[in-house]
């Protein structure tokens, strides 16, 4: 790779961006190979190296960046690799809680440094690996990287900083500090649940942000990302994507934005996710699956961050953006179908009850059972996962008006229709069909498009012994059916066009759901005949 190479201090700073910031700090992308591993001879004398490494960390207070107000924070839990003047790795260490990392080297030699993006842990019982990368050039790692410094045959001191590249106006250099600060978010993160679960182990989880990222759908290789979003899954498994374009839209240091996609890789990773996405606002009443999958990302950013408050900035030097009360609910039609109902809910039942409840709740029967990731199905595995906080969790229920029912996962004695009483596709929660008949389904457009409260209708089926069954879905001209099977976790999906779909699938013995919608959002009430044979 081609490198450019300047001097700060008296000290080299390799860098594959043609910029370095003050204070010992440098920004590189490494390839996606591994480092070549020189193998230490333990006889050998040693000489101790080490140092801290911090970052540039600014603040968003009540959604605008506060440049004036920036901290150094110390880089934890990052991997530092220490190389010889032939780029072999003779040493590498984890940085501490403090920023702190310690190895020992041979004397008499030069040696570089390395601070790669990323977050690993292989010991037993305990894994996790992640990596900030660049979308934008080959998905390459980001690091800090520091040139040649002797060693003699005393201790030797080296502290690297990573600064953010603001000149007070705008980002005049490379901004070394914003993986690191993506980083430090996702190590929050990683640590509640590891409070709870100390020999957790996390699926690796890559995080890609580009100065270039922004809100426009194409070709995330030129950082035409759409939005800051996680993918569960791809070719290299589940991934976080983030915005970082200038004056427009970056989110690196929006630790509420980060923690909320993360929140969405631990319900996809530790437990499920049967959301089926799209746009969505506090303003929107949405599909129950969708409201359930922002509420608790929502709120798990002021669980792991520790503030009841989420913050996102936006605009001309990062300077507006929003501010929301995580514990307020609904100013206005609440109920299931609303994600700030459900973030109050969730953000006030942890702070009422902790984090080891809620976690046993998601990978208890909230993941295996038949019903849908709502909040109906989450309240039925609370109460068999900490029945004795029960009572806590149907008083907040009660208060955003979701039924307070906790052995009912399909909803069946809720009474709130969300405004849509007459129309189709709100209550019941659920429709029964039966194996060997037809049965009319119909959904509704009046709330907004495919994602909303009423655009999926569900329907509960029983399978009496394991065989091969066709779903077959007819509709009116002009709607286009989509069906998604569920056993626990989503079976298979059929989403061609046309006003007819149909499934085979061999499905298990007992009980199965189906989510049917119109493609097309076609009317206030489009009916489908459903038959299952």
């Amino acid at each position: 790779m081609n490198r450019a190479v300047a001097s700060v201090a008296g000290m080299c700073l390799t860098v594959l961006l043609a910029a370095c910031g003050g204070g010992g700090g440098g920004q590189a992308l490494l390839p996606n190979s591994a480092p070549v591993h020189a193998v230490p001879d333990p006889q050998a004398p040693t000489v101790p190296l080490r140092g801290i490494v911090t970052y540039d960390s600014v603040p968003n207070i009540g959604g605008a960046l506060i440049y004036a107000e920036t901290l150094r924070k110390p880089v934890r839990g990052a991997v530092v690799e220490v190389l010889d003047d032939a780029s072999r790795t003779v040493a590498t260490a984890r940085t501490s809680g403090t920023g702190a990392y310690a190895v020992l080297v041979a004397p008499n030699r030069s040696v570089s440094l390395r601070v790669r993006a990323q977050l690993a842990n292989d010991s037993p019982g305990a894994r996790w690996d992640v990596t900030v990368r660049d979308n934008t050039r080959s998905d390459a790692i980001y690091a800090l990287e520091v040139a040649s410094f002797a060693v003699g045959k005393e201790p030797v001191t080296r502290d690297v900083h990573a600064p953010s590249g603001w000149d007070g106006t705008r980002y005049a250099s490379a901004r070394i500090a914003a993986p690191f600060a993506m980083l430090d978010t996702i190590h929050d993160a990683q640590a509640k649940v590891l409070s709870v679960v100390p020999d957790a182990e996390f699926v690796p989880l890559r995080v890609f942000w580009s100065p270039h990222n922004l809100p426009a759908n194409g070709d995330t290789a030129l950082g035409q990302i759409g939005s800051t979003l996680f993918r569960r899954s791809g070719p290299d498994g589940p991934a976080i994507y983030v915005l970082g374009k200038e004056d427009l839209d970056t989110d690196e240091y929006d630790a509420s934005v980060i923690a909320h996609e993360w929140a969405h890789y631990y319900q996809a990773s530790f437990s499920r996710n049967d959301s089926p996405g799209g746009s969505h606002s506090l303003q929107d009443s949405l599909d129950a699956r969708l409201a359930f999958a922002e509420g608790w990302a929502n709120a798990w950013a002021g669980i792991a961050l520790g503030r009841e408050d989420y913050t996102d900035s936006l605009g001309t030097q990062q300077a507006r953006g929003l501010r929301m009360n995580l514990t307020a609910g609904a100013p206005s039609n609440p109920g299931w179908y609303r994600e700030a109902s459900i973030q109050s809910v969730l953000w006030t039942l942890n702070s009422r009850v902790g984090f080891r409840a809620i976690h046993d709740a998601f990978t208890g029967d909230f993941k295996s059972a038949p019903a849908l990731t709502t909040i109906h199905s989450f309240a039925a595995a609370f109460g068999r996962a900490a029945p004795a906080h029960a009572p806590q969790l149907a008083e907040l229920l009660v208060r955003e008006r979701i039924s307070a029912a906790l052995d009912d996962p399909f909803g069946e004695r809720e009474t709130n229709d969300g405004g849509l009483s007459g129309d189709p596709g709100a209550l019941p929660m659920y429709r029964r069909a039966g194996v060997g008949g037809t049965t009319s389904a119909c959904v509704s457009n009046r709330r907004g498009a495919g994602n909303k409260l009423g655009t999926h209708v569900f329907l509960r089926f029983t399978v009496a012994s394991p065989r091969n069954h066709t779903l077959q879905v007819s509709g009116p001209a002009g709607a286009d059916p989509d069906l998604i099977v569920y056993s626990g976790s989503q079976l298979s999906a059929a989403r061609r066009v046309g006003s007819t779909e149909t499934l085979v699938l061999p499905l298990a013995a007992g009980e199965h759901v189906l989510a049917l919608n119109d493609f097309n959002n076609s009317s206030t009430a489009t009916c489908f005949a459903v038959s299952i044979v």
